[in-house]
């Protein structure tokens, strides 16, 4: 698990031993001019191979798979892909993107042949691998085949369908499939050295904190509903969460008390890393939850955050993987088929059994609900169970 150190200040920002402090980087001029050449010649080779020409000779690769391909969708926005794995209406999808607190804001699932349906409720996670199984009410569906033993060679073209005719992008396959360490999780808040209540002194910015609007001189009161007393009690709780986690955050605010929804990022290291990390950014954003997977393999092809969660194919059409994370600006990771089948296998298992009314205690909201609960029109249960062990 993630581990924070209390420093003078009991900074959330700093969870490195020894490290001091972490800002956004702010690259010399030197470093811009060189950053720059990298970013131009780096987009010039995305928009070739996002152009119609090379998109559409991949037509016939993602045919068969993007009947299977789904859209996930809050207040009209993609938040995620997914793949349909039981023709009831259960998808795999990138769990850290859908499994949020996000108040009465529905999940739409939007496929192929322009068909829309509400996500009725997150029927099993598979945190260790950051996936999740939604539910939607349908009957007939078309599902996602796996390759089975079917692993690309290096240096062999992929395909990542979405929901139109071309891919939404293509890429080379880099690496073999191998394990990536657990980072660091960071809130991105320095609290206040003075005794008595978690005080924000200062807010790191494009954090989760910043995103998510907290501000200097915010009172911490609670995360997921646990009282926070202290500043070291805070860092002590938000050790126990991982990059990608979703936190529903009580603060005060001079004398009004307000719920924010927070979705930890990846720790960034100090200044010795700020190049690395600032380049490492060039061309887009990168995926709050992308380390701690026990497999994936990487290639280049150029994906946003939200376009993660859906199959990637070979040339002969076979899902070999499902995309999990955008992890570097050349490097997105897969989660390889038979891991894939792995996982979904207990998760459909886990689905299987939620569907008789068994209790299942929820991670997020620590509260106990039943999954055959009668719905509210456009409500969203959320069931995080855990199926990776």
């Amino acid at each position: 698990m993630p581990r924070f150190r209390l420093n003078s200040l009991l900074s959330l920002a700093i969870v490195a031993p020894l490290a001091i402090a972490v800002f956004a980087p702010t690259p010399v001029s030197a470093q811009v001019f060189e950053s720059d050449g990298i970013a131009m010649r780096f987009m010039k080779r995305v928009h070739q191979r996002s152009s119609s020409e090379v998109l559409g000779a991949f037509h016939s690769v993602v045919q068969n798979v993007r009947s299977a391909t789904v859209e996930l969708k809050r207040d009209g926005k993609r938040v995620a892909m997914g793949g349909i794995v039981d023709s009831t209406g259960l998808i795999v999808t990138k769990g850290s993107l859908v499994n949020t607190f996000g108040g009465k804001t529905p999940l739409v699932a939007e496929l192929a042949n322009g068909d829309q349906y509400l996500v009725n409720e997150i029927a099993a996670v598979d945190k260790e691998n950051d996936l999740a199984l939604v539910r939607i009410e349908a009957r007939n569906l078309p599902v996602m085949e796996l390759a089975s033993g079917n692993k690309p060679g290096v240096g062999s073209l992929l395909a990542t369908a979405g929901l139109g005719e071309e891919p939404v992008a293509i890429g080379v396959y880099g690496l073999t499939p191998h394990a990536v360490e657990m980072k660091n999780a960071m809130l991105g808040v320095m609290l206040s050295r003075d005794p008595g209540p978690a005080r924000v002194d200062m807010v790191v910015e494009k954090s989760a904190a910043a995103t998510a609007g907290i501000l200097a001189q915010d009172v911490i009161l609670s995360i997921n509903d646990q009282l926070i007393d202290t500043g070291t009690h805070l860092i002590e709780l938000v050790r126990t969460y991982e990059p990608g986690d979703s936190l529903r955050v009580k603060l005060k605010r001079s004398e009004e008390e307000m719920n924010l929804n927070v979705i930890l990022g990846e720790w960034v290291a100090g200044p010795n890393q700020a190049r690395h990390e600032f380049q490492n950014h060039l061309g887009g954003e990168l995926s709050q939850r992308r380390s701690g997977f026990p497999s994936v393999f990487q290639h280049d092809s150029y994906l946003q955050p939200e376009q993660c969660g859906g199959p990637i194919v070979n040339l002969d059409g076979q899902v070999v993987g499902l995309n999990i994370a955008r992890a570097g600006r050349v490097a997105t990771f897969a989660i390889p088929a038979d891991d894939l089948s792995r996982s979904v296998t207990k998760m459909l298992s886990a689905a299987g059994a939620t569907s008789k009314g068994e209790y299942v205690q929820s991670r997020l909201s620590a509260k106990p609900v039943i999954s055959d609960e009668q719905l509210d029109p456009g409500e969203t249960r959320w069931i995080p169970r855990e199926t990776s062990n």
